[in-house]
């Protein structure tokens, strides 16, 4: 792994995870955007605001775990691996929170759209890993392009 610049700013290893982070920020905003005005157009506030809600949530699920990969970006390896893994089992867990207290509340969150809701996550990833991949494919690592 390359060694971090001294005072000259991030290593190329942050610089590229953060390339990757603005990426995915990028497209899954697109998306989300996207989701917004369709099911406004389609469902009136209720489905924009179900859309929002399900695509923040989204956009924080991967933002905060390719934050994580930001700050390990020039760790060994095995610290990365722990690192994500334990960011994933936090994030899922936080999740299952949510999903529990909206089960529990279903009466108070009637006016959600569940059709919204799923297709604005699904489309939030597909923007953010189309996004993500497609700057990737581009990038230079060194290790792979000499």
């Amino acid at each position: 792994m390359a060694e971090p610049d001294a005072g000259r700013g991030p290593s190329a290893n942050t610089r590229r995870a953060q390339r990757l982070l603005m990426a995915g920020v990028a497209g899954g905003h697109a998306a989300l955007l996207a989701c917004i005005g369709a099911f406004a157009v389609v469902n009136g506030w209720s489905g924009a605001l179900s859309a929002a809600i399900a695509g923040v949530v989204t956009i924080a699920f991967f933002t905060i775990g390719q934050a994580v990969q930001v700050v390990v970006a020039d760790a060994p390896a095995r610290r990365i691996l722990i690192a994500s893994l334990a960011s994933y089992v936090l994030r899922v867990t936080v999740l299952g929170l949510l999903l529990a207290l909206a089960l529990d509340n279903a009466d108070r969150i009637a006016w959600l759209d569940p059709v919204a809701v799923a297709a604005t996550t699904i489309a939030v990833v597909i923007g953010w890993l189309a996004v993500e991949l497609w700057i990737y494919s581009r990038m230079r690592i060194p290790v792979y392009d000499e």
